[in-house]
C-alpha cells in the first residue's frame, strides 16, 4: 500500500506565503522547520516536508479511515539526499513510514509506504495535469484502467483480468502522479 503526494513548486510559489508568521510552527515540528531554514533552498525542502507527510497521511487513511490531518504529527526524520533522490522516514503513533521522494527544479514527488521492500514494487505514471487526467490515464495506459472503489479510493484494475490494485492519486498545478503495486503476473502491460 503506497501514498504519494506531489507539489508544484511554481504554483506553490504563486500560491503559498509559507513565510508569513506562524505557518511553519503549524505544520511542522521544531527540528523540520530547523531543517528547512537551514536549508540552501528553503521553498523546496518546505514542500519536500509536506508532501512527506501528505503521502504519510495517505497510507494512514486507508488503513485507519482516520480523517482528520494533523500534520505536525506526522514526523519526517532521516532525511538523506543523494542528487535528486530523496530517502527518509516518518513516524506517526505506532505507524513507522518509509519514503522515496524526487526533487526537480519543477516539483517535489513523494511516496511512502509502510514495508520498504514495497518502494520497489511500485509503478509511477506522471501526467500533465487536467479535469479529464483519469481518461489521460486510461487512454494512454492500455491495460489498466483507473477509477474509484465504493469508498471513493483510487484504484487501478488491471486488463484483461479482474485484478484490482489499490492506488494513490495526487496532482498539483500542471502534474499528476499515479501510483500503484506492480502487477503480480508475468505478461502484464508496461
Amino acid at each position: 500500500m503506497a501514498g504519494n503526494d506531489l507539489v508544484d513548486l511554481k504554483q506553490a510559489a504563486r500560491d503559498s506565503n509559507w513565510q508569513r508568521k506562524g505557518y511553519l510552527q503549524k505544520i511542522c515540528t521544531a527540528e523540520e522547520e530547523q531543517l528547512i531554514l537551514s536549508a540552501a533552498d528553503p521553498h523546496t525542502m518546505l514542500w519536500l516536508i509536506w508532501t512527506m507527510k501528505e503521502a504519510s497521511y495517505k497510507v494512514v487513511n486507508r488503513l485507519s479511515g482516520m480523517r482528520s490531518y494533523a500534520p505536525r504529527s506526522f514526523v519526517c526524520s532521516g532525511l538523506h539526499m543523494q542528487g535528486s533522490s530523496v530517502r527518509a522516514s516518518v513516524a506517526f503513533y505506532e505507524f513507522s513510514l518509509f519514503i522515496n521522494a524526487e526533487v526537480s527544479t519543477e516539483m517535489v514527488h513523494t511516496v511512502a509506504v509502510l514495508r520498504e521492500e514495497e518502494l520497489g514494487q511500485l509503478q509511477t505514471h506522471y501526467l500533465n495535469y487536467t479535469p479529464g487526467y483519469v481518461s489521460d490515464f486510461n487512454q494512454s495506459h492500455p491495460g489498466y484502467i483507473l477509477s474509484k472503489n465504493g469508498a471513493g479510493l483510487p484504484q487501478v484494475r488491471q486488463l484483461p483480468g479482474p485484478q484490482i490494485l489499490e492506488a494513490s492519486v495526487s496532482h498539483h498545478g500542471r502534474y499528476a502522479a499515479i501510483v500503484f503495486s506492480a502487477p503480480l503476473y508475468a505478461g502484464s502491460p508496461q
